[in-house]
């Protein structure tokens, strides 16, 4: 009976401490899929928040400010427009340079405006030159404004800090991949001698290997649930600290990160114990003890 308490109790240990060991692993690969979506949904933030000013013309009709509004709104790589009257302009300037400096130019200086901001996906320099070919020779388009190096330098960075963030998770997720591969293999090695012990008494491969890969799969399963109920802990702390992050976040590509990550796990666990079995099953009974 005693005995059977020392078995159990390490059986526990054992089980309890390959969990955790994968689950931290799973927690690490989950704040890699965090950083990655965050990063996704911040540069479309960015990107989104970039866009051109088309100045019209001072004597511009409203009739044909809305007509060249409505021919700019259909375009499929134009999210939003905005109206921007003369008097509006000239508000914003005096807030920003002080009413002094706008009562010093002679009538209104600033013309009426489209402020034209683009789908995420069509913030390139590219489209940016293909507008303003477009539209500079419109007849109530006096001049088009949009920062060119700013754009050229945005979508080179954003594309750098993309490439190197997926690398990073590239490699995180093969050193993931060794860790709970040897974290099995050793939860395995622990219990060569109980496998070796069922084939002597006739226990086919197949029934051997049955109750390991499910548990397997389940400790997968386990790990990831774990895992992602830390992210969620540290989405909630960024919540009460740092509300505008999880602005920039999208849940919906966000709960794909999390079942992958679980989904992940099973498979990641299911498979490595397969391979650690199928090692243990071969091996003479001589060899167990210098494995």
């Amino acid at each position: 009976m005693k005995q059977n308490k020392i078995i159990r109790k390490r059986f526990l240990s054992s089980y309890t401490s390959t969990l955790i060991s994968v689950a931290l692993v799973l927690f690490v690969l989950c704040l890699i899929g965090l950083l990655l979506t965050s990063e996704r949904a911040v540069s479309k933030q960015i990107k989104e928040k970039v866009g051109f000013t088309l100045f019209l013309k001072p004597d511009i009709a409203e009739a044909d400010m809305f007509e060249l509004r409505k021919k700019i709104d259909v375009m499929d790589m134009v999210k939003s427009t905005e109206y921007v009257s003369a008097e509006e302009a000239s508000n914003r300037l005096a807030e920003t340079l002080g009413q002094d400096y706008v009562d010093l130019a002679e009538g209104n200086p600033i013309p009426p405006s489209l402020e034209v901001h683009f789908h995420a996906d069509f913030a390139t320099p590219e489209n940016f030159v293909l507008v303003e070919q477009q539209f500079k020779n419109n007849e109530f388009v006096d001049s088009i404004h949009y920062d060119r190096s700013h754009i050229k330098n945005l979508n080179t960075n954003i594309k750098k800090i993309s490439l190197f963030l997926f690398v990073l998770g590239l490699l995180l997720f093969v050193v993931s991949i060794v860790l709970i591969h040897n974290t099995i293999r050793l939860s395995v090695y622990s219990k060569r001698f109980l496998i070796k012990t069922m084939q002597m008494v006739g226990a086919t491969n197949h029934y051997i290997r049955s109750p390991f890969l499910l548990r397997g799969a389940f400790q997968g399963f386990l790990s990831g649930v774990i895992a992602v109920a830390l992210t969620v802990g540290i989405l909630y702390l960024l919540k009460t600290e740092a509300l505008e992050t999880i602005n920039y976040l999208d849940f919906e590509l966000l709960g794909i990160v999390f079942l992958t990550i679980i989904l992940a796990g099973m498979f990641l666990t299911f498979t490595a114990t397969f391979f650690a079995l199928n090692k243990f099953l071969k091996v003479n009974k001589e060899e167990l003890y210098i494995l």
